[in-house]
């Protein structure tokens, strides 16, 4: 894999991250109980903690930078924030359009990680270490979705 095409993929998964950032930032603002607001504060750091090692990782190869966002990335963003509107803030809903964000975020890294199985050592280590966070924080959403859905059976 030649270094264009690593720029390319480290590139995409700060965007990936970036915009992971924002959802988290756009949960946390949206969020009502103070646990949701803490947790989604933890992800907006880890975000950061992300984006500063591909940043990190790309001066140490000397590879050219870009900020950018993604399209897809955008519009979770913007389905967060309607979706918290519409239903009033809603803990669930926040919860369940968050988690479908960080399903879209595991599967841009799962794809990213199968691209580079030929490329740098390092970029595919850090993808690794990244896809575990994800994988980590999605489960930590899907349960936090499943006791809120719970304890909404309880006050029916």
């Amino acid at each position: 894999m030649d270094v264009s095409e690593q720029r390319q993929i480290l590139n995409f998964l700060y965007a990936v991250c970036s915009d992971r950032h924002e959802q988290y930032q756009n949960a946390r603002e949206e969020a009502n109980e103070s646990h949701l607001k803490e947790m989604f504060g933890n992800g907006e750091r880890e975000s950061r903690k992300m984006m500063e090692e591909i940043r990190t990782l790309s001066q140490e190869l000397n590879l050219e930078w870009e900020e950018q966002s993604t399209l897809s990335g955008d519009l979770h963003n913007l389905w967060i924030d309607f979706r918290s509107k519409l239903s009033g803030h809603d803990s669930k809903a926040i919860l369940d359009a968050l988690c479908c964000a960080e399903e879209a975020n595991l599967e841009k890294y799962q794809q990213e990680w199968q691209n580079n199985q030929s490329g740098e050592d390092r970029v595919q280590a850090l993808i690794s270490h990244h896809r575990d966070e994800l994988k980590h924080s999605l489960e930590k959403l899907k349960t936090l979705t499943q006791d809120e859905a719970s304890h909404l059976k309880l006050k029916l």
